[in-house]
């Protein structure tokens, strides 16, 4: 069996021989490209590279040992498999038309042929591949496609007289197409046998979906499929830093055609921009997100997804298309699109004028150290004009504390409540609530400090927007590792921290440590959040959740009950030594309690537990590491 063959790819069935030489020969290659890219200036690139070899984490390491099975998995589907899916097929009533576009121009001869019979070997018959020649300068790229238009009478090619790049290219695909939907799909790379079976499937279920998009990975020169990326369903905040939904992406072609198709002049990042004008039209519910690899990005050098001479432009067009986005949807909003990490954008929201004053809450009972290293901290380092401390005194003891209290509240303006009985979390916060006098309360623990300066401005920025219930911190043990970046539900029992013991350095998967974005909840160790939202939400559950799962809960019913998003972002930065206060729930008494705490959260959150929109399936349940689910 040749499994270094495109052609053959598709055949190739699952058997641990193949994989275990896929394994062996992976990781030495990306090595020596890594020293290559290094030799030849590309530092950038090699550190990207030094990066999945040497990882931080002993995570991302395991996901580049058992990523390519993943890929190899879900690309051939196996021979009963495909008989299911062919009966299937049979069956349905009035299946749709996939139009597939195709722009190209002077492709690699082996490589576009590899792409269309892709196409035609897709187990869905009902498609038509929608091909544009942009004045390709090769004679054989026009007899090749003028010999596959005789083979197949689903495949239409138009010929253009003049070449006009990759957006006027698609365009001339587009008119040519028939189609209810349109999918978009490169010269050069390729779709598994079963990609719009699974596309159609959706259209079928969810006969109102404007935007499908699917998972994907890449393919290596030698066929060699690679780095499965894993997408968490529809996330706005994510998408607007970063094209993550790329490909396979299918939209309803009318919506396509009245926002005008591709736009010249966003060459490099026109997906990018194609998606966000579309998506300010259509309704979130109708954009569909299947979580399975439907595409193979092909991916090296010589490829036109691997071009450095596009890198800059790409970056500039993205930027520019985010621009647009917020000037066209939001004309008010005093927003700018600077570089992020790892050529990402970043979205930097002006505060409101007159800034918004904030109340930070902190409960505490004794805890000397931290609470002084937590308030000195704020008052230190914190960037922001207007805001005050209420520190809740939950029947401290210790005298040097009591003795500090009174000192602090005559140097800044700090207020100290006294809450007495048994710590119950949730109470002193919501009691706390009642109290602040800013528009906007930050929920903080007492061993947390401030990292960056910006925090709060950061944090504030988000947390006014009228879609955006809780705002979350990227939280750091002191030995540098992630303690919070934002929190998966239903995995590792209730709830648990993403990318937790990562190095806060790490790009975490897909870049998502570093990028703000949606999560279904936020830890409230370092939670910002509107009084006014605060309060209509009820806050926190101080009957049933008195110390644990709070926070999750709370952030649950901000969106079940309210639709509003809540949000992490990296760019608030600040310590936390984690659960000082109320030390380890070892009692009987605390043990008893953390079992009705659990019980709450699976009676009153189980459907929501099942499933993260925010994670993948694909993921391991057993953590909130991106770890790649090999069972």
């Amino acid at each position: 069996m040749k499994i270094l063959s495109n052609n053959n790819l598709f055949d190739l069935q699952d058997n641990k021989y193949c994989r275990r030489i896929y394994e062996a020969f992976l990781s030495p290659r990306i090595f020596v490209a890594a020293c290559w890219w290094y030799v030849v200036g590309k530092r950038q690139r090699s550190r990207n590279r030094f990066r999945l070899v040497f990882s931080a984490t002993s995570i991302q390491g395991k996901n580049l040992r058992v990523g390519p099975h993943i890929c190899f998995a879900q690309a051939n589907p196996s021979i009963s498999e495909r008989e299911e899916m062919l009966q299937e097929v049979a069956g349905w009533h009035n299946p749709p038309v996939i139009s597939i576009a195709m722009p190209v121009y002077n492709t690699d001869l082996a490589q576009l042929r590899d792409a269309i019979q892709s196409v035609k070997k897709q187990i869905y018959p009902h498609w038509e591949l929608c091909i544009a020649d942009d004045c390709s300068t090769d004679p054989a790229i026009q007899e090749a496609l003028k010999e596959f238009e005789e083979s197949d009478g689903r495949i239409k090619v138009v010929y253009r007289s003049e070449n006009g790049h990759i957006c006027r290219a698609s365009n001339s695909a587009i008119d040519i197409a028939t189609g209810p939907y349109i999918a978009f799909m490169d010269h050069d790379d390729l779709l598994p046998v079963h990609a719009l079976y699974y596309v159609a499937r959706e259209i079928l279920q969810y006969p109102e979906v404007d935007f499908i998009y699917s998972d994907e990975d890449k393919i290596r020169k030698e066929g060699w499929l690679t780095d499965p990326h894993f997408k968490p369903d529809w996330n706005l905040e994510l998408f607007l830093t970063q094209n993550y939904i790329n490909h396979l992406s299918v939209y309803r072609a009318s919506i396509v055609r009245d926002v005008g198709g591709f736009r010249p002049g966003f060459e490099g990042s026109q997906d990018h921009d194609l998606a966000l004008r579309v998506v300010a039209r259509i309704d979130e519910k109708n954009i569909r997100h299947i979580p399975k690899i439907l595409y193979h990005w092909r991916c090296f050098s010589g490829s036109g997804s691997f071009s450095d001479r596009w890198m800059q432009q790409a970056i500039e067009a993205r930027q520019r298309a985010v621009r647009e986005y917020f000037k066209d949807n939001y004309p008010d909003a005093l927003v700018s699109v600077t570089n992020g990490p790892s050529g990402c954008n970043r979205i930097v929201r002006e505060l409101p004028s007159p800034v918004p004053h904030v109340t930070i809450i902190i409960p505490t009972r004794d805890c000397t150290e931290y609470v002084k290293a937590c308030v000195f901290s704020l008052f230190d380092k914190t960037d922001y004009p207007s805001f005050d401390v209420i520190i809740v005194d939950n029947d401290s003891v210790e005298v040097e504390l009591k003795e500090y209290l009174a000192e602090i509240t005559e140097k800044h303006p700090v207020t100290v409540l006294p809450y007495s009985g048994e710590f119950n979390y949730s109470a002193m916060n919501n009691f706390a609530v009642e109290h602040a006098s800013g528009s906007v309360v930050v929920l903080l623990n007492n061993d947390t400090q401030v990292i960056s300066s910006e925090w709060l401005r950061e944090m504030v920025s988000y947390a006014v927007l009228p879609h955006i219930g809780a705002v979350g911190a990227k939280l750091l043990y002191a030995n540098g590792l992630v303690q919070h970046a934002g929190v998966i539900v239903g995995v590792g029992g209730i709830a648990n921290h993403a990318f937790q013991f990562y190095q806060g350095g790490d790009i975490g998967y897909q870049n998502r440590l570093q990028l703000p974005q949606y999560f279904l909840a936020v830890t409230a160790a370092c939670m910002v959040v509107e009084k006014d939202k605060y309060l209509k939400c009820g806050g926190l559950d101080d009957k049933d959740l008195k110390v644990a799962y709070n926070d999750v809960d709370f952030c649950l019913r901000l969106s079940r009950d309210f639709g509003l998003k809540n949000v992490y972002t990296p760019y608030a930065q600040l310590f936390h030594h984690e659960s000082v206060s109320r030390g380890q729930d070892t009692s009987p008494e605390k043990i008893a309690r953390f079992e009705h705490e659990s019980m709450t959260m699976r009676q009153r959150w189980g459907d929501i537990m099942q499933r993260d929109p925010y994670y993948n399936k694909n993921f391991s349940h057993h953590n909130a590491y991106f770890q790649y689910n090999v069972s």
